[in-house]
């Protein structure tokens, strides 16, 4: 009984561990999209999109009607990057990348 519940409690223990461990930052580059409904985040150099959570206000342009900001940018993010999944706007992003800073900000173009 004493091996099992010293089992049990190494189970537990390393479980807590796991759950504890802090999310890796890394840093991002690629095409930043924003418009009303959505915001999306295509890597330099991969064909995917993830979709954006956190605040990307300084790499959009104000908005031009009462549709709210609409365009792209060029940007540079340090962030965390979640599991794979469906996300976003009819699950069209396979990710959802956290961003903890917005490091730069190029190439702002507003819609056409």
């Amino acid at each position: 009984m004493a091996k099992v519940r010293f089992a049990l409690f190494v189970t537990v223990l390393l479980a807590t561990a796991c759950a504890s461990l802090p999310e890796r930052q890394a840093t991002y580059s690629g095409k930043y999209f924003y418009n009303f409904e959505y915001a999306s985040f295509f890597p330099d150099g991969k064909d995917v999109r993830w979709c954006v959570n956190g605040d990307m206000s300084k790499a959009e342009l104000p908005a031009k009607d009462a549709n709210g900001p609409w365009g792209t940018s060029h940007v540079i993010v340090q962030g965390t990057l979640g599991p794979l999944g469906h996300y976003g706007n009819l699950g069209a992003c396979e990710r959802v990348l956290t961003v903890s800073k917005l490091l730069r900000v190029s190439d702002m173009r507003g819609r056409e």
